[in-house]
């Protein structure tokens, strides 16, 4: 029985740490819950056998007393381990959905290349949802339901060890026939999971285009995308049940057989005079007793498959992924660097990067900016321009050469510490569904609302949040109050406000950004980039005016760097020529 399932399911056993009086609890509640169920069909042969040879009514009132406490205690104690184990379960998969989210929010960008946001929530919520089941019942059934198949075979040896004998084959047999079958499912229901998860990020990723496929007319093909889908899946779930469901057909066979077996060797004995009839009415009620616990075993391992398939998915969520290598996004214990106080500068020194083996997007680049300088940089989409910011926010790290922020290696630096300090706007800006003051604390409770309004005013949304029907209170996002692109802009930009950086990081704010909006947004970045340390990525070359230097790239390559007024003055610089062409 300690087949693979179990072996995956093993994983699990950290997550319960810290729960000993529960686990305790449950260790008292399953065995005597089992020892109630074996009592019940003594008491009702007693009974049987006291009517038959006219024992006093009192007795057989005691006898019956007995059983209805046996049958009572039996609820109360199913109550009793269920409430139990379901807490115990609820904590622990709370745990592991906790491990997941955190190590989710660990991963740099190209873990979320390789899985959408579909397929993570399937297995954040839904491998863990059924791993719920497992934990708070499965395990302790299947453990509850042998050790009943031990007891009934133990009560059959106590009345009559001749009726042992007929049932212990049966059961010996049953269970050699299990654990040939355990793991078989386990492809199948793994292949199955896949499409499922499939078919969720191909929704997430559907649903949220909905505007653009309608808008130009891709509706139809998008359908017919899903139709596939939905087949495999078809496909998968059908071939994982055909399999699964062998166990069960082949037990209740055999547990039909040992009915009639177990009838007529009762009759058989009672006829000749070796079993009462009350032992030969006990007799059969294990029997039935009996096919409960082994269609339980075989039903259940079928569940605990699928269970070890969700653990061994999340297991491959949480492993560390070899590939990505330099761009962990979260720091190893040894980066506790710090960066030093007052202004900070920035620096690259001959970085070269790529985001896949042998496609490199940097080369070489080289650029020094000094504490409270502003570069603008410019070139053509792929160029390599939000690498750059990317990597001086320590979202990625240079293959080679060094990224530097305050004459500190980024690479060594605590994240925690760098952002702090150093901020990152970029054109796609997320709103949290959640209440203003949230979507610029990010809920933290030590911001105090003069900070917060003082923040919304100085991005130039003033009139804007004052006139919101609660205020700082109002809920804005999905399915909430909506927002403009400009407006959903300058809130990015008070977020910065409210943080107050010395150095700011700009990936092509104004990218969404209609040329009116644009010129509304200029007044609020200059106000941001005043005073402070600043790279400035923009699509449109015309809205660097507020940076002191300018470098341009060119297949990841610096082919122009200098004074922006330089640059935009002489006819014969590739700045000078964007400028021209827009």
């Amino acid at each position: 029985m300690a087949g693979s399932p179990l072996r995956q399911l093993s994983v699990l056993i950290r997550y319960l740490r810290g729960e000993r009086p529960s686990v305790l609890l449950l260790a008292l509640l399953v065995p005597l819950g089992v020892g109630l169920q074996l009592v019940a069909p003594q008491m009702l042969r007693r009974f049987i056998d006291h009517t038959l040879t006219g024992s006093p009514a009192d007795l057989l009132l005691a006898v019956a007393a007995w059983y209805l406490t046996a049958a009572l205690g039996l609820l109360v104690v199913t109550v009793a381990g269920d409430a139990v184990a379901a807490r115990l379960a609820w904590r622990g998969t709370n745990r592991l959905r906790a491990d997941l989210v955190a190590h989710c929010l660990r991963r740099p960008s190209r873990f979320y290349q390789r899985h959408p946001p579909g397929e993570l929530l399937d297995r954040v919520d839904g491998d863990v949802t059924r791993l719920t089941a497992v934990m708070s019942a499965l395990v302790l059934e299947v453990l509850a339901q042998l050790l009943l198949v031990a007891g009934i075979l133990g009560a059959l040896f106590l009345l009559d060890w001749r009726l042992a004998l007929v049932f212990a084959p049966f059961a010996a047999g049953t269970l050699l026939l299990l654990r040939g079958l355990v793991g078989r499912a386990m492809p199948f229901v793994a292949a199955r999971q896949a499409s499922s998860a499939d078919l969720l990020g191909f929704l997430e990723e559907r649903l949220a285009g909905a505007q653009d496929l309608r808008t130009n007319g891709a509706a139809a093909h998008t359908l017919a995308d899903l139709e596939a889908r939905q087949d495999e899946l078809y496909r998968r779930a059908h071939r994982a049940a055909r399999v699964s469901v062998r166990w069960p057909a082949t037990v209740q066979s055999l547990s039909t057989v040992s009915v009639v077996l177990a009838l007529g060797v009762s009759v058989w004995l009672h006829g000749r005079g070796q079993l009462s009839t009350g032992t030969a009415f006990a007799c059969l009620s294990y029997a039935m007793l009996l096919r409960r616990p082994l269609l339980a075993v075989t039903t259940r391992f079928h569940d605990l498959e699928e269970a070890a398939v969700s653990v061994r998915r999340l297991t491959e969520l949480l492993r560390r992924d070899e590939n990505e290598g330099a761009e962990e996004a979260d720091p190893a214990p040894s980066r506790t660097g710090r960066l030093p106080d007052g202004p900070l500068g920035a620096r690259l020194d001959g970085v070269f990067f790529g985001y896949d083996p042998g496609e490199p997007v940097l080369r070489d680049v080289s650029f020094r900016l000094r504490p409270g300088e502003r570069l603008g940089i410019v070139g053509r989409t792929g160029s390599g321009k939000s690498t750059v910011v990317r990597l001086l926010f320590g979202l990625q790290h240079p293959a080679r050469g060094t990224v530097s922020v305050g004459d500190q290696d980024v690479a060594g630096l605590d994240p925690r510490a760098l952002r702090r300090r150093v901020a990152l706007v970029t054109q796609e800006v997320q709103i949290l569904h959640a209440t203003l003051r949230d979507n610029l604390t990010f809920y933290d409770p030590s911001v105090d609302d003069g900070r917060v309004r003082a923040a919304l005013d100085e991005a130039g949304l003033t009139e804007w949040w004052r006139e919101l029907p609660d205020g700082l209170d109002t809920v804005l996002g999905t399915g909430a109050r909506g927002m403009s692109a400009g407006q959903e802009q300058l809130l990015a930009l008070a977020r910065v406000f409210l943080r107050d950086p010395v150095v700011v990081l700009m990936d092509e704010p104004t990218a969404r950004l209609d040329p009116h909006t644009e010129r509304l947004l200029m007044p609020a970045m200059e106000r941001l980039l005043e005073g402070r340390t600043a790279v400035v990525v923009q699509h449109r070359p015309h809205a660097l005016r507020n940076v002191h230097r300018v470098l341009v790239l060119d297949g990841g390559a610096v082919v122009e760097h200098g004074e922006q007024t330089t640059l935009a003055a002489d006819p014969t610089s590739r700045f000078h020529e964007l400028l021209r062409t827009g």
